[in-house]
């Protein structure tokens, strides 16, 4: 019996993601995928049994780095600031290195939200919540003035973070950008969010 190898695991997920975060669930193929990982379509249903046994764990590798990093950030002692510059700063890597994320993640929201809403990481989260907590106690030290909740600052954060990602394409036509030229375009504008949410929020 074959044993199981977990950097084949690796070289199947990935490149799981890359062709789910493409073509969807339903586009996606685990002929494609397997060739991708340089595999057997055999050694690739070793793995993973099924197409919805890969798919979950494709939606657990893409959510799950920023939800775990995300709520880490809460561990320590810094204020909402430098909270929400980090999450910013995040929430930009994580875009960065899966760029294809903004718009699988949308597709999944209008096609099948249940994929998403159902998994056990998302019904768990509780970042809103936390920067309730963050945003009482700036309000408290006098830093801000603004009744805006943890959902709001949060959904301003992501807004303002995954549109740039979402419209690239059109934006990198329209512009007529390179590759790299798009890349230097997105990551000036990191700095430009931050002031833009800090400012927003502050007395």
């Amino acid at each position: 019996m074959t044993k199981m190898n977990q950097k084949t695991k690796d070289k199947i997920l990935a490149a799981a993601e890359l062709v789910f975060h493409e073509q969807g669930f339903k586009g996606a193929r685990t002929t494609l995928i397997a060739k991708k990982a340089g595999v057997s379509r055999t050694m690739l249903h070793y793995y993973y049994s099924t197409k919805e046994d890969l798919f979950q764990e494709v939606l657990q590798l893409s959510f799950g780095f920023f939800l775990q990093h995300a709520q880490s950030l809460f561990t320590g002692k810094g204020n909402l600031k430098t909270l929400i510059d980090q999450l910013i700063d995040l929430l930009y890597e994580v875009l960065t290195a899966k760029p294809g994320l903004a718009s699988f993640m949308v597709n999944i929201l209008n096609d099948t939200p249940e994929l998403i809403t159902g998994l056990p990481m998302i019904q768990e989260e509780k970042l809103p919540a936390r920067l309730d907590e963050l945003l009482d106690r700036a309000k408290r030290e006098g830093q801000i003035s603004t009744e805006l909740s943890g959902e709001d600052l949060l959904i301003n954060i992501y807004g303002l973070c995954v549109i740039p990602y979402l419209t690239a394409p059109l934006i990198k036509f329209k512009e007529n950008r390179s590759d790299q030229e798009m890349q230097v375009f997105l990551q000036k504008r990191k700095g430009m969010i931050k002031a833009f949410v800090w400012n927003g929020i502050q007395t």
